[in-house]
């Protein structure tokens, strides 16, 4: 068997959307908001860092028990550990250009409905 990666984990962590994008119609996933921090493995065991986008954020306990959905199957991780920044040091930078994209999209189209 190989080794888990990093990059392992981010694939599969694109299945945890921020609910708060997807409340303004263009779901993103946590690693498109570059809330992911950093990935971790200590003896089969995961650590998720995640930046949070705000501080008033109330969507931590959907986050872990997401992001260990999402890895609970994965050959080689006995368990997931996902820590939290509670916000201080996201930045709308930090997202995917791609991300910023579709949300810049949006705006958009939100405009030019309202302009009608």
């Amino acid at each position: 068997m190989t080794a888990l990666t990093e990059e392992d984990v981010l694939a599969r962590l694109h299945e945890v959307v921020d609910p708060c994008s997807a409340a303004t119609k263009v779901p993103l996933s946590i690693v498109e908001m570059g809330m992911v921090e950093k990935v971790e493995f200590i003896s089969g065991d995961v650590e998720i860092a995640l930046c949070m986008t705000s501080p008033l954020c109330h969507a931590l306990p959907y986050f872990e028990m997401e992001i260990e959905r999402v890895l609970a199957d994965f050959p080689g991780i006995n368990s997931v550990r996902c820590t939290f920044d509670h916000g201080a040091n996201w930045q709308p930078d930090n997202m995917t250009a791609a991300s910023q994209r579709k949300l810049a999209d949006q705006r958009e189209f939100v405009r030019s409905r309202a302009a009608l």
